[in-house]
């Protein structure tokens, strides 16, 4: 008795098991979540802090050392990246892996930034430092802009300041948002050297003004408790201490004036105040950057949008755009909020593009079915079998908590031509058994019998070949998890039906006999069905197409099956003759299998790899590099140059250009840009693709004069880096024995050997390191001998020249912080120090030129650390033609060859788990391999048959290999994956062969004829079952559109290997058979002679 016969003989409990199956499913379907891919990178935590005025030297000893030491180490954390700016800001990127809890990797950087606290400079605890969880990659980007350039970026930031950054924040999923050419609010109190002089005052009086007379000030209550009896009222006293105004600020007091002073207000006695020496204004915290429009140059604001990790990136830009459309209402007439990219636009076209390569392999693996078996009500049981395990397999997707996203689909993709296998092979069993002459029932029972066993070993090989990948860490586990694990829950829900429910089918629908096909009901049933298809493919005008196409078809389908026959008939009498050809000459045979073994590893080694492909996601983004002494000005000047090109591509629809700011830490000769494209099914041609255009825009950047301006392919996977490319990271272990030129001049050596391989299409970095800056080296000797304090001195200069932070007040409740510093027209050369004074203990005024010793120096703007140590940041792309594997490797065998002294290297970002998924791809192929057997080995009670039926495996990835060449593509992470799919997919054709042999052997055939005969009847399941996954996997090799290269490159893989895989197993696995039967009954006798029975117990 079979497992199947429980469910033959209780039709009711067939049926309920099948409908559960799909009720369940239907129910899971709209609870998963859609993204483009799951959560990949890993966690990461970003402290920020500023240093109004610092240098990047300062920042990075004062500030960003401290912070480092103390989170260096913090448990679970795999690398920390820094960036101390000329801008005073100090930015840490804190990198854990991906098994940790982001949460708790927060709350770890968190108490251990408190612990470095009390180290760091009173400013800068004084504006707070923030530990949050961040992605690197920006999820959307907005433009808020005038129509006629009648408004500036400070009107502009208002409007965004008040109506927009606190609902935009709240927004669900939103983890940050960046602002691009602006800063925020905040009272810039601007004074006047020489007027100060004049009044005998210096930048410190105006700093202990502000202090003394800008305060919260708490009043307490009239009447409060406790209070004398009879008090029946109470009062709380208001104390306006802060300042809140412009014309408040200018009204602050500094002093009063005395003899000899002449004042701006009245004689001797009267008040000087703020507006004497200087003016109020309400402004920015910085004015270090400034944007533009990318199409109209006209004056913005941008804001990026980054995503919470963990958040669904769908559910997220909703949330988002819900908010913006609120803000939209309250836009003043003449400015507009623009959208530049959006990465969900991408995520959705993806998914569409899935759905469209799932709905063509359904079509195609049902018309293959139906050509085979030319029944309708034959064909009814497979057609069954893929509604059922598809949305069986999504329960157990909800279940794990997936989600709906490329891995998946992919997943659920392939398994479309593999779940119909079993029923398939039920079904064709059942029917030649009730031709035979039994009865449907017990037909169904019968071919159950010789068929379970061949089912189970199907589905356990299919199983097993996963289960080391899913143990594999970081991004390249989840990738192998999420569409290994989909695959499986498929096969389990199809390998269930086919035992419980198939059988039963067959039964029902095989009983009343084959029904006949073609004539004009035929026709009007293609019509139909063609007309449905190709609405669904695209509308009314590919509706007639496809109803004309169906109606021919269906009109003509007895006579293309009686071809169809005739021809198979033909195959399978040549077949008969070549399999007996095989099996004779199966040494020759054999040695050649082993010299294709030879030629796959060899290919397995020479092949190009990869990590995921670079997808045409709709934007693009790039940066823009001056020389060190640039002013803002000047990057502007570059970046409208820049924008003239941009906005005439006709495929360009929007855009910005920010300038001050960069990817990995900004300063005044640096920028960066976005830019939207068409969406990508209005952009049909290869010279439309993003990548087309990046180069071509590259082209023409170089006719830019004063700078260099590189566009660039954004991430290919979110959440690792905002910039596409390669990440290496150029480290100096001397402790501070190269100097910031030693370690640039060693990097641009690196970068020029590495660039004449030919391997890059562009290889560069933005460090800078002789950035010219005016060094003031104070006189302490003078001070003392003038009585001169040098802490007012050295906050004088700090004010005047760097801005300095003094406190806090609130405009409508909303926190804004208030800066003294000079005008700019008194700081634009290094001689207006001669008009910087600094009173003495005495009262006396000293010219700060008498105090500090001035020199022309050269520092760099950004330093970057990596784990604490110095850095040259390297990025690069490769070039046409190759790989990005072959890029990396080319840069890692140039720092070897070049041997710096005290040099390290190390990869970050998207290249860390590239070079990291390198090391494992031949493991898990192997590992693969290895459980594979040891399952078929206990499945079959042997460890020769599984080499048998495994046999075909190396052959079957060499034909993947080459077709992956000839599709022009490489071996990265989706080829892989595809791979190890094909370890079993290969074996299902040998298992077939060999069950039968073996029992046929069993039923006392010589081995040769067992071989034979299994081979032949085992034909036409093998094609079929082959056919129909072959059809399945079609769409994805000609995919086109969003997600079309990951969809190409586990297509080809599987495509090619399954193709040659099924050729061979025909003639390799009955050749082999018996080659290794004879062997095994020559050297080990004993294995074929009768046991002896176990006693009885």
């Amino acid at each position: 008795m079979s497992l199947s016969d429980t469910f033959i003989r209780r039709p009711v409990l067939s049926t309920v098991c099948s409908i559960l199956i799909l009720m369940a499913g239907l129910i899971s379907l709209p609870l998963l979540p859609i993204e483009n891919l799951p959560n990949i990178a890993p966690p990461t935590v970003q402290v920020s802090a500023n240093l109004p005025g610092a240098d990047a030297v300062t920042v990075e000893s004062a500030v960003t050392g401290p912070l480092e030491e103390q989170i260096n180490g913090a448990p679970g954390m795999d690398y920390i990246t820094s960036s101390s700016t000329s801008e005073g800001s100090s930015q840490i990127s804190v990198y854990f892996q991906a098994n940790t809890n982001a949460d708790i990797d927060q709350v770890n950087v968190l108490n251990r930034v408190q612990t470095a606290t009390p180290q760091l400079p009173q400013q800068v605890s004084a504006q707070g430092i923030t530990v949050q969880q961040t992605s690197s990659s920006i999820l959307l980007v907005y433009n808020l802009t005038s129509t006629e350039g009648q408004y500036d970026a400070s009107y502009l930031n208002g409007l965004y300041q008040l109506n927009l950054a606190y609902p935009l924040a709240r927004a669900q999923g939103v983890g940050q948002v960046n602002v691009y050419g602006a800063s925020n609010p905040a009272y810039r109190l601007w004074v006047d050297p020489e007027k100060l002089t004049r009044f005998n005052l210096s930048v410190m009086d105006v700093i202990d003004a502000l202090e003394a007379q800008n305060q919260i000030v708490v009043g307490g209550t009239i009447g409060g408790p406790p209070a004398p009896q009879g008090t029946t009222t109470t009062f709380p006293i208001l104390v306006d201490g802060n300042l809140e105004t412009v014309q408040e600020f200018e009204n602050l007091i500094l002093a009063r004036g005395g003899a000899g002073q002449a004042t701006a207000r009245g004689p001797d006695g009267s008040l000087i105040r703020l507006g004497d020496v200087g003016r109020a204004e309400y402004a920015f915290q910085n004015f270090n950057t400034a944007g533009i429009n990318g199409i109209t140059g006209h004056p913005c604001i941008g804001f990026g949008v980054v995503q919470l990790p963990g958040s669904n990136a769908i559910s997220t830009a909703k949330a988002v755009e819900k908010v913006l459309d609120q803000f939209r209402s309250t836009l003043p007439p003449g400015v507009q909020l623009e959208k530049v990219f959006d990465q969900t636009d991408f995520i959705n076209a993806s998914i569409y593009g899935a759905l469209d390569a799932l709905r063509d392999a359904v079509v195609l693996v049902l018309l293959i079915i139906f050509l085979f078996l030319q029944d309708w009500k034959v064909t009814m049981v497979p057609a069954l079998a893929l509604p059922i395990a598809l949305l069986g397999a999504l329960v157990f997707v909800k279940v794990f908590g997936f989600s709906i996203n490329e891995l998946t689909l992919l997943g659920i993709i392939l398994a479309t031509g593999l779940v119909v296998d079993d029923a398939i092979v039920v079904v064709e069993a059942v029917a030649a058994r009730i031709e035979a002459g039994d009865k449907p029932f017990a037909a169904a029972s019968n071919a159950m019998k010789e068929l379970t066993g061949a089912i189970l070993a199907t589905a356990l090989v299919l199983m097993a070949v996963f289960v080391p990948v899913t143990f594999f860490p970081g991004a390249t586990g989840v990738i192998y998890r999420q569409f290994a694990l989909t695959i499986v829950f498929s096969i389990i829900v199809s390998t269930f039906n086919a035992i419980s429910g198939k059988p039963l089918q067959s039964a029902l629908l095989l009983g009343g006999g084959k029904t006949e096909v073609g004539g004009r009901r035929w026709l009007w049933i293609g019509a139909i069905f063609g007309g449905v298809y190709g609405f669904l493919f695209g509308g009314v005008l590919w509706l007639l197409l496809f109803a004309g196409l169906g109606a021919l078809i269906g009109g003509n389908l007895k006579s293309i099956f009686q071809r169809f026959n005739q021809g198979f008939d033909r195959l399978a009498r040549a077949y008969a003759t070549l399999v007996a050809q095989a099996i004779r000459f199966r040494r020759i045979l054999v040695s050649g299998l082993l010299g294709g073994v030879v030629l796959t590893a060899l290919a397995f080694l020479t092949i190009p790899t990869g990590f995921v492909p670079t997808e045409d996601q709709g934007y693009g983004l790039g940066i823009i590099q001056l020389p060190p002494q640039a002013s803002l000005e000047a990057t502007m000047e570059v970046a409208d140059q820049a924008r003239t090109i941009l906005a005439k591509q006709p495929e360009v629809v929007s855009g910005e250009f920010i300038g001050g700011a960069g990817f990995n830490g900004g300063s005044l000769n640096q920028g960066l840009f976005f830019f939207g494209l068409k969406p990508i099914d209005e952009r049909t041609k290869k010279s439309q693709s993003a990548q087309a255009i990046i180069k071509d825009l590259n082209q023409q950047f170089q006719s830019i004069k004063g700078g260099l301006v590189l566009a660039q392919s954004p991430p290919a996977v979110p959440g690792f880096s905002a910039q596409g490319g390669l990440s290496f990271q150029f480290n100096d272990l001397s402790n501070g024995g190269y100097s910031f030129t030693d370690l640039r001049e060693m990097a641009d050596e690196l970068i020029a050997k590495a660039k004449s391989t030919g391997d890059y299409f562009n290889l560069y970095s933005q460090f800078v390191s002789d950035a010219p800056v005016w060094r003031l080296e104070p006189d302490r000797d003078r001070m003392a001998s003038l009585n001169v304090n040098f802490s007012d001195a050295m906050q004088g200069l700090e004010a005047i020249y760097g801005g300095s932070f003094v406190n806090q007040t609130y405009e409508g409740g909303q926190y804004r912080q208030v800066y003294v510093q000079a005008e700019g027209s008194q700081r634009a050369v290094i001689e207006s120090l001669d008009n910087l004074y600094v009173n003495s203990v005495s009262g006396d005024q000293i010219p700060v030129s008498e105090l500090v010793t001035v020199k022309l120096d050269s520092a760099p703007p950004i330093i970057n650390h990596y784990d604490l140590y110095r850095t040259v940041l390297i990025q690069g792309v490769n070039a046409v033609g190759k790989s990005s594997g072959q890029a990396i490797d080319t840069l890692q065998s140039t720092f070897k060859q070049m041997n710096f002294a005290n040099i390290g290297m190390a990869w970050s970002a998207l290249s860390r788990s590239e070079v990291a998924a390198g090391s494992l791809a031949a493991l898990v192929f192997a590992l693969g391999l290895v459980v594979v057997y040891l399952v078929l080995s206990a499945q079959y009670g042997s460890y020769i048959d599984p080499l048998v039926i495994l046999m075909t495996v190396p052959l079957a990835i060499l034909g993947a290999l080459i077709f992956l060449v000839l599709r022009g593509q490489v071996n990265n992470v989706y080829a892989q994956v595809g791979l190890v799919t094909l370890i079993g997919l290969a074996a299902k054709n040998g298992i077939l062969i060999v069950d039968m042999a073996n029992q046929r052997m069993e039923a006392g055939m010589d081995v040769i004829e067992a071989a034979s005969s299994a081979a032949q009847s085992r034909l036409r399941p093998i094609l079929m079952t082959a056919a129909a996954a072959l059809s399945g996997f079609f769409p994805l090799v000609v995919a086109s559109g969003a997600g079309a290269l990951s969809q190409r490159s586990i297509g080809a893989v599987i495509f090619g290997g399954l193709l040659v895989a099924t050729v061979l197993s025909l003639f390799v696995v009955p050749a082999f058979y018996v080659l290794m039967k004879k062997l095994e009954a020559n050297w080990f006798p004993a294995s074929h002679e009768q046991q002896d029975p176990l006693p009885q117990p």
